[in-house]
């Protein structure tokens, strides 16, 4: 089985999308995560989870700050 290279932008996007669905109510990582998997999005290892926290996290610090 070949895995397809997982486009990081997008799925920063999904995430994005899935935190603001929750608005105003708070969303943890880990709520972000099962999401994406179920979606199919990204696969649900560990490894896989602490990528997403970083590339989360880049994200965060990469955002314009709001005014």
């Amino acid at each position: 089985m070949v895995r397809e290279r997982i486009r990081w932008p997008l799925v920063v996007e999904r995430a994005r999308q899935i935190v603001d669905g929750y608005a105003p109510l708070k969303v943890t990582l880990r709520q972000v995560m099962y999401r994406l998997a179920a979606e199919g999005v990204l696969p649900h290892t560990p490894p896989m989870y602490r990528r997403l926290s970083s590339q989360l996290a880049q994200a965060r610090r990469e955002a314009p700050s709001p005014i």
